[in-house]
């Protein structure tokens, strides 16, 4: 019996509190206090590396990951390129090589930009994340407008921690087209393109004789970089709308 009435009083003081929330002006917003402190955080991103020995720190290509190099790759297709000068505009038209409307067998075999054998790491070191205010105090063309507060996030880098890249970049850039026109049946897209250097024919294998190339997947450039990049100072994130004066 004491449970049940203690149940239904407690049933009685959660039915009769209750809170709404009340928007703020910038005003209002001005005479709030708080203290808030800053997440420092570590952050890295590593693609298609692994580490050469357990603990060492030192990462390569990941050639279990990437046994099959052509899913270790980054493709795009920009603009709807096509082999024969056929192209789709921006309201969805098929368009001749002369710029004439066309019809779905005007097509050609779509152009991919490929950069093969991506890999790398980046590592942000002690980056702080914090809350902030932003003031944008009225001025000579703003009369009668008053100081507006914009909360926003702010995220600080410190020159002395800076941001290390190692190994970054791609083994090869190609231009590579598919095999049937307007990706008809039994099209291979052209970021499939297994072609390598080799010394002598055969199977997806260009000769070269440039023992460097030989193995490696075609392309004209490849870019690694390795270094560090010192930032100082803060990044301000923060909503925009027709009440700010700077939106």
């Amino acid at each position: 019996m004491k449970k049940n009435i203690l149940f239904s009083a407690l049933l009685l003081v959660f039915g009769a509190a209750h809170a709404d929330l009340q928007s703020l002006n910038n005003q209002q917003l001005q005479q709030v206090e708080g203290q808030a402190s800053a997440a420092t955080i570590d952050w890295t991103l590593r693609l298609n590396q692994k580490e050469t020995t357990a603990g060492s720190g030192v990462y390569t290509f990941d050639t279990d990951t990437c046994a099959d190099l052509r899913f270790c790759r980054f493709a795009v297709s920009s603009n709807n390129r096509y082999d024969n000068g056929s192209y789709i505009d921006a309201t969805g038209t098929i368009r001749k090589p002369d710029g004439s409307a066309g019809t779905a067998a005007d097509l050609g075999k779509k152009q991919w930009l490929v950069f093969k054998g991506i890999q790398g790491s980046i590592q942000l070191q002690k980056v702080d994340i914090d809350g902030t205010d932003l003031l944008y105090s009225s001025d000579a063309n703003m009369t009668g407008t008053p100081d507006q507060i914009k909360a926003a996030l702010q995220v600080s880098f410190k020159a002395a921690n800076p941001i290390k890249i190692r190994n970054f970049g791609f083994n090869a850039l190609s231009i590579e087209t598919d095999t049937v026109a307007n990706e008809g049946t039994g099209n291979v897209p052209g970021y499939l393109n297994a072609d390598k250097y080799g010394a002598t024919a055969g199977t997806n294998i260009k000769v070269t004789t440039s023992v460097y190339d030989q193995g490696r997947e075609t392309g004209f450039m490849g870019m690694m970089m390795n270094g560090n990049l010192a930032l100082q100072g803060n990044l301000k994130v923060f909503s925009c709308d027709g009440s700010m004066k700077r939106c």
